[in-house]
């Protein structure tokens, strides 16, 4: 069975079971990313005098990307402090 296993994956190295990943934490780096995504926005509209169209971009383009990039990096910093 195990010659089996490492047939199958890319390089027929052995795989180990490792830690339990924290998937919790990643999940609040997750909602921690929307919520400081969209108060920069918030911030970024009540105290610059963009036009709408701009506001628009921010909003619906800009802030999605940043939020994601941020939970990105904080899902990093997990796996990097938890191996």
């Amino acid at each position: 069975m195990d010659k089996e296993l490492n047939q199958l994956t890319l390089m027929g190295r052995t795989e180990t079971l490792g830690e339990k990943y924290p998937i919790y934490l990643e999940r609040f780096g997750l909602i921690f990313s929307i919520i400081i995504s969209i108060s920069l926005i918030i911030l970024i509209s009540n105290n610059l005098e963009l036009s709408k169209g701009l506001n628009i971009l921010f909003g619906i383009c800009l802030a999605p990307l940043f939020a994601l990039s941020l939970a990105e990096i904080i899902g990093r910093i997990i796996q990097y402090f938890n191996n």
